[in-house]
């Protein structure tokens, strides 16, 4: 998709994962989000909803904005 802001917070995304030491398939069982979707969106395929990033942040135990790029605030 190469769209700049949906890259950036799908890394975001990736990197709060990472650094939770979560697995991408405990992040989908916790949020709802069928695996596949996430899968997509964290490749940047497609973007998150505003939904998603709240129960994303929620789930990994971050503040929302950090998956809000820099270029929002």
């Amino acid at each position: 998709m190469n769209n700049p802001v949906i890259e950036w917070s799908a890394r975001a995304v990736r990197d709060a994962i990472a650094d939770a030491g979560r697995s991408k398939r405990s992040v989908s069982d916790e949020t709802g989000i069928p695996y596949p979707t996430l899968n997509r969106k964290l490749a940047a395929k497609s973007e998150f909803s505003f939904t998603e990033l709240l129960m994303l942040a929620d789930a990994l135990g971050v503040a929302p904005k950090q998956f809000t790029p820099p270029v929002f605030a």
